[in-house]
């Protein structure tokens, strides 16, 4: 695999915080870094397949039983906001 160079910048406290990771895992902190940078691509991914995933679980219900009530709806965006799944600018899923 070809490696490419690639320069950022952190704060100090979170090049301790790094360095301290890759150290404890025995690796180069590039390689480190690289790993956290895919999964936390993975993750995002994730997160947009749920929420794809949840929107057509919600329009099935609702085709069967009707419009969701809007107190269900309300602990639905709570639920979804503490997950980090919520847009907070708009209320919507992310």
């Amino acid at each position: 695999m070809t490696a490419r160079k690639l320069s950022i910048s952190v704060p100090p406290e979170i090049e301790e915080t790094i360095k301290a990771a890759a150290a404890e895992e025995g690796k180069p902190v590039s390689a480190w870094l690289a790993e956290a940078a895919v999964e936390k691509a993975h993750l995002a991914e994730l997160a947009t397949q749920a929420r794809a995933a949840m929107a057509e679980l919600l329009a099935d219900f609702e085709r069967e039983h009707g419009p969701l009530p809007e107190e269900s709806r309300q602990r639905a965006r709570q639920f979804l906001a503490e997950t980090g799944l919520l847009d907070d600018a708009s209320g919507r899923a992310a």
